[in-house]
């Protein structure tokens, strides 16, 4: 199945049969050395949707018809500890695995009838369509929209991809961006306590296992190892509070799915320097599928 699918515009809905998906977008970053900005969209595309009237999630066909590039070279993410020296950025980098920041948005808590209905990803390598989001139709009314700004009419219709489609796209996707032969491993804050569980319940209902080669990383037991400058343990580790405490200003709204990835790029990035953390500790510190256990909230 061909890929990289939808015009990809800002929060946009789609439409069925031959129109374009407007659900999907991709960013690309610049890596940060003192006060980290995201700098947004580099490349763009449009692609038509086909989809057969008894057509299946695996019969999705995606075609590109033209493809525009705004930004010739695109400078990954680095991490410790292949930080440049003296500004010079490594040509060549080993990686033992494949990084990706993840975020989900969903219709409420961790319990059988809510339902994903945003997800993004970005590949801390970088490069062209290194990073994902999609908008997901739940097939049910959202009554958190003020959490994250995800309204019914954003979502709520026939032309938005159910969860059960977007799967492949996602599942591809992630396949594409792999080191051949290495795991990827998805990073999320508080992850192994909603993301990953969420996540891995949600395919399950649909009908799909985890791949065997991802593993999942929670930041959240990180940042609760970072002191303040008294030598002190922080007293609060979201988001925001990380962004604070490193000084980091990222553009994008907080609590949707890729404001909420960037931001975790760039904590994961000071982070892992400030903690002396390297690849080595991430892959031994890793869960695997068969480890996340999903405990509905009460």
């Amino acid at each position: 199945m061909s890929f990289l699918s939808g015009r990809f515009h800002h929060f946009r809905n789609c439409c069925i049969s031959f129109i374009n998906i407007r659900s999907l977008r991709f960013y690309t970053g610049k890596p940060l050395f003192d006060k980290p900005k995201i700098r947004p969209l580099t490349t763009r595309a449009e692609v038509t949707y086909e989809r057969s009237q008894n057509s299946t999630p695996e019969s999705i066909k995606f075609h590109i018809s033209k493809a525009e590039i705004l930004k010739p070279h695109i400078e990954p993410i680095h991490c410790y500890p292949f930080l440049p020296k003296e500004g010079i950025l490594e040509p060549k980098i080993n990686r033992p695995a494949t990084i990706m920041v993840i975020d989900i948005e969903t219709t409420g808590f961790n319990t059988p009838k809510e339902r994903i209905i945003e997800f993004a990803a970005r590949n801390l390598k970088g490069g062209k369509n290194s990073t994902f989001q999609m908008l997901i139709n739940p097939e049910k009314e959202i009554r958190n929209s003020h959490v994250h700004g995800i309204t019914n009419s954003m979502v709520n219709q026939p032309g938005v991809l159910r969860f059960l489609d977007g799967i492949p796209l996602i599942k591809e996707w992630v396949s594409i961006q792999q080191e051949p032969g290495k795991p990827v491993i998805l990073l999320a804050h508080n992850g192994k306590s909603f993301d990953f569980p969420f996540l891995s319940r949600e395919m399950d209902r649909c009908g799909h296992e985890v791949p065997d080669f991802w593993r999942f990383f929670d930041t959240l037991p990180l940042a609760r190892r970072l002191v303040d400058s008294n030598g002190s343990p922080l007293k609060k580790h979201s988001l925001k509070d990380i962004c604070e405490f490193f000084g980091i200003d990222v553009e994008g709204s907080a609590h949707r799915a890729m404001g909420d990835v960037d931001r975790l790029t760039y904590i994961y990035q000071h982070i892992t320097f400030h903690l002396k953390y390297s690849f080595s500790d991430l892959i031994k510190e890793s869960l695997m599928a068969s480890e996340i256990k999903w405990k509905p909230n009460k």
